[in-house]
């Protein structure tokens, strides 16, 4: 088989499925219990007096969880299948190279993904619940305004999330008109960044069998602290924003943001590549740090 058969990806994908769905549902119930309990616990322990204050330290706080958890699940693509027994059922599935691979890729940064962010709505559901039913005792005041919204103990958690993943030339407030060249700019950086990481996720997490996550995530940290200091050491600047009274005056698209923009999607189309080699020359028995064998 070599031709690419949307039907067959279809059945692989729901084979995936099925033989993952018990460690899955059992996440997602875990998940779920963890935040609402994490959320009920915030507000003993961190001493929250106000309900805008204590969702905004949940909505910064969920955003790492989710950022991180992400992260761990697509450095993990091919853990599912790295015991002889599994991956000797996987690869003797009708199906194409490119085909499974991308089945573990969707399974891990889709399925798994929209999953985790089912499990936080609801544990903050539940949270909103109890909150409503009894609300905090000892804490008179019942709800805070932030200037635009009234929030109460019992309102979720969501919109404050969303906004934290939301780039700031999206959020549209007065006195940030950002021109539509400078936001395209930002907007292709902050994608080409995001897509470069999950690549390298990726490649990590196909390459290597143990630890994955934390050797990948030391490289990130690496290559992000030799850019930094490339870039202080050069001057350079991406984006430049210069205000005057609380008004954007100025703002200036950097060299070094044209680079990004083309030079990120290329290292991030390589990084596919270089994973999807490997993972057409998985064996059933392969070294105990890495899956490719690097002497043949």
């Amino acid at each position: 088989m070599k031709s690419f058969s949307i039907n067959r990806f279809g059945k692989l994908l729901c084979w995936v499925l099925r033989v993952n769905m018990r460690s899955l549902l059992a996440w997602a119930v875990g998940s779920i219990g963890a935040v609402f309990m994490g959320e009920l616990m915030a507000i003993k322990m961190a001493g929250f007096n106000t309900p805008y204050s204590f969702l905004s330290a949940t909505s910064q706080m969920g955003s790492v969880i989710l950022v991180l958890v992400s992260l761990i699940m697509v450095s993990s693509v091919v853990s599912t299948i790295n015991e002889k027994r599994k991956r000797e059922a996987f690869m003797m599935l009708p199906a194409t190279n490119l085909e499974k691979y991308l089945a573990l890729i969707i399974y891990t940064s889709v399925v798994c993904m929209v999953c985790l962010t089912l499990a936080f709505v609801l544990g903050d559901c539940l949270r909103m619940l109890w909150f409503w039913i009894s609300p905090p005792k000892g804490l008179e005041l019942y709800s805070s305004f932030d200037g635009e919204t009234l929030y109460y103990w019992w309102s979720s958690v969501l919109p404050l999330l969303v906004r934290d993943f939301t780039p700031d030339v999206l959020v549209g407030n007065p006195g940030f008109e950002y021109t539509a060249w400078y936001i395209a700019m930002e907007l292709a950086v902050v994608a080409g960044m995001t897509l470069w990481i999950h690549s390298l996720m990726t490649l990590g997490g196909t390459l290597l069998r143990k630890y994955a996550f934390i050797i990948t995530s030391a490289f990130f940290i690496l290559c992000f602290s030799l850019f930094v200091k490339f870039v202080n050491y050069y001057d350079l600047s991406i984006f430049t924003s210069n205000w005057e009274k609380g008004k954007l005056v100025t703002q200036e698209v950097g060299t070094l943001a044209y680079v990004l923009a083309v030079v990120l999607p290329l290292f991030a189309i390589f990084n596919y590549w270089a994973s999807f080699r490997i993972f057409k020359g998985f064996q059933l028995i392969t070294n105990k740090w890495t899956n490719y064998d690097f002497h043949k």
